[in-house]
């Protein structure tokens, strides 16, 4: 396997940072590209282990104001970062000269690469891992961040402290998240895009009903398929294998259908 650093120019005053990873075993030329999610980097599990063990070419980046990468982010900018995506797939279609087969997510990552989809429809495979469905919920700062709350309450801010980065969670950035609305995903074509979805049936960050949603919005089958993964947590620890068999079961069984609809777009 050969790991390419590559630097995609924006247009916004920043670049993003990111990994090309070429396989002697690939099943095909095209690409998968592989989105992080929330505080993380191109280099956080699962996102790394599939790049890395994946039986296809990857690319996997930064999103702006993560890892290496330029620019600032919040809480629930996931507008921006689907632009993020963009960029990086005109830069592997246009400078790399390589298709692009799917784009695949965890977490965050997972509702970027649903919200790209929704807009564009120009990628035939995506795969959601483990996306959140609710944003308007009120207990996540409760649940997870519940030692910050008098400090967001005094300064209407607080700051976490994660890798390379601190992150900056506003109140006005919150009330931003709640405003999320993942129906979008009703938007995906059905002739040209096929969804699959894999999620932890104990997954202690994104509630799994969310899958269930994403299944009666997208689906049926073949359009959208399901697959939750019985006593796995949001970060697949231990179940990573089981994970990538899956990911790469649906890729192979769906590679055929999206040679035409790859040449299509691209």
């Amino acid at each position: 396997m050969s790991k390419i650093p590559l630097k995609v120019d924006t247009g916004k005053g920043f670049a993003l940072h990111g990994t090309l990873y070429l396989k002697s075993d690939a099943q095909s030329d095209a690409v998968i590209i592989i989105c992080h999610g929330l505080r993380g980097s191109r280099y956080a599990e699962p996102v790394r282990y599939i790049a890395e063990t994946l039986k296809y070419h990857v690319v996997s980046f930064d999103f702006q104001g993560n890892g290496e990468s330029g620019g600032s982010t919040t809480i629930g900018n996931l507008d921006e970062e689907a632009e993020n995506l963009h960029c990086v797939i005109s830069y592997v279609r246009s400078t790399l000269e390589r298709g692009i087969l799917g784009i695949c997510g965890h977490s965050k990552g997972a509702a970027v690469v649903l919200l790209y989809a929704s807009k564009y429809n120009d990628v035939p495979l995506v795969i959601n891992i483990a996306a959140r469905y609710d944003y308007a919920s009120p207990d996540y700062v409760q649940i997870f961040f519940s030692d910050k709350l008098e400090k967001l309450k005094k300064d209407g801010y607080f700051v976490l402290s994660s890798g390379l980065r601190d992150y900056i969670v506003r109140e006005k950035d919150l009330r931003e998240r709640e405003k999320i609305d993942m129906s979008c995903v009703k938007n995906i074509n059905k002739e040209k895009v096929r969804v699959l979805t894999i999620h932890g049936s104990n997954d202690e960050i994104c509630p799994v009903d969310g899958a269930y949603i994403y299944d009666k919005l997208i689906g049926p089958e073949p359009h959208h398929k399901l697959i939750v993964m019985e006593g796995a947590n949001h970060s697949f620890n231990e179940r990573e294998d089981e994970l990538l068999k899956t990911v790469e079961s649906w890729l192979f069984e769906n590679q055929s259908w999206s040679l035409d609809k790859r040449i299509s777009h691209e």
